[in-house]
């Protein structure tokens, strides 16, 4: 079978995604009442992901600009349409090339035809085979600084071959859609993929969820004395995307160790901390709660580089929308504070029976020299230095002034 008939033309619609234009599904085929279902078209391509490619696009040009990378050779091994390695071609600077892989036929066809549309040939490196295979060839051959795993549900399965192929000093960068996994919803499934006890039922199982995955990272990481360093790790609606500096010094290595840990839970009072201590923790027989992971208890964004990426957000003003400005600005706001697990105003005050926003906690913890701020993934969140029955406290004594 060749392959301009494994999926019609007809089938195809041009689309504009930032700066650039590709060829995908024609999703209004693939509606189930009143909902389309990307999973159903023959060649996958999610609109709803438009603001994470944004975002991708912005941090790669920070990555490039923040650590002085002269040139870009960036692999996109799971690739659908090739809209995301198309991206990074046309709208970050110094992308030497772009190496796009498919293992399924008919995405590998869609995109073909997206590089013939733009006869960039000599810049885009087309392949259509297994990822981690291609990815462990590919080691002989370039010097890949961006990686960008991308898959539906987990991306346990090629991180090995990632790590392997990125070069000391890349930009991994790792999405995962199971997040109900990572939540505790299915925790036996959890301990299976990712090697950790996650926590269910709770009010933080958000943040709880992405410290596993970054977690599991690093550990595969520690496989061959490599270190990672989250640059930002976020939560949005059905997914978690984490970009994370590797480093293949035995010094890295020793750092990662330094920021693995566990998360020690007392479900009687909500109090809550990070631990590090691994592989296992050092005594628990002065702790109270339980313990869950292992998981990563460092920060998951660096504020520095989130300067660099409000930088590139200024100039890329054709990227602007309100949902990615939120994003970025709450990214910003708790990054000093992101190895600090958030409560919520909701658990806070239901035992003091009266009701304060988690913004005007925040304000009221600043107000006393308590360093505290807001956090992306939940509204009712909060982020402090201090313990949730100091923050009772304070509330109390606030409505009683």
């Amino acid at each position: 079978m060749s392959l301009r008939h494994v999926i019609p033309d007809e089938e195809l619609v041009l689309v504009q995604e930032g700066l650039t234009k590709a060829y995908v599904p024609n999703l209004e085929k693939y509606r189930v009442g009143r909902k389309i279902e990307p999973a159903h078209a023959p060649v996958f391509y999610n609109p709803a992901m438009t603001l994470c490619r944004t975002f991708s696009i912005i941090v790669t040009e920070a990555y490039r600009r923040f650590f002085d990378v002269d040139e870009l050779i960036v692999c996109e091994p799971l690739a659908g349409t090739g809209i995301r390695g198309l991206r990074y071609l046309f709208e970050v600077k110094n992308v030497k090339k772009v190496i796009m892989n498919d293992i399924d036929e008919r995405a590998f066809y869609v995109m073909k035809k997206n590089v013939d549309l733009h006869g960039i040939q000599d810049m885009v490196e087309l392949h259509n085979s297994d990822a981690s295979t291609l990815m462990l060839e590919l080691r002989q051959r370039y010097p890949v600084n961006v990686i960008d795993i991308d898959p539906f549900g987990s991306p346990i399965q090629f991180l090995h071959a990632a790590l392997r192929l990125i070069r000391h000093g890349g930009l991994l960068s790792v999405t995962a859609t199971d997040v109900g996994v990572l939540m505790g919803r299915h925790p036996q499934k959890c301990i299976r993929r990712y090697g950790a006890r996650p926590i269910q039922s709770s009010s933080f199982s958000r943040e709880v969820g992405i410290r596993i995955l970054v977690g599991a990272i690093a550990r595969i990481a520690l496989e061959f004395d490599y270190g990672v360093k989250p640059l930002i790790a976020y939560y949005e609606g059905h997914y978690y995307r984490v970009f994370l500096l590797v480093g293949k010094d035995r010094a890295d290595a020793r750092e990662t160790i330094d920021n693995l840990g566990y998360l020690v839970y007392d479900r009687e009072s909500g109090e809550r901390a990070l631990m590090t201590s691994y592989p296992v923790p050092v005594s628990t027989a002065s702790l109270r709660g339980e313990l869950y992971g292992p998981l990563w208890v460092g920060k998951l964004v660096d504020l520095n580089f989130m300067k660099a990426v409000r930088e590139v957000y200024s100039e890329y003003t054709y990227a602007h929308s309100q949902k990615l400005t939120n994003l970025i600005e709450s990214l910003y706001e708790e990054a000093p504070l992101s190895h600090k697990i958030y409560y919520t105003s909701s658990e806070t005050c239901r035992r003091l029976g009266r009701e304060m926003s988690a913004s005007k906690i925040v304000d009221l913890l600043l107000s006393l020299g308590i360093d505290a701020s807001r956090t992306h993934f939940d509204s009712r969140g909060f982020r402090t230095v201090t313990s949730l029955d100091h923050v009772r406290r304070v509330i109390n004594l606030a409505f009683s002034s």
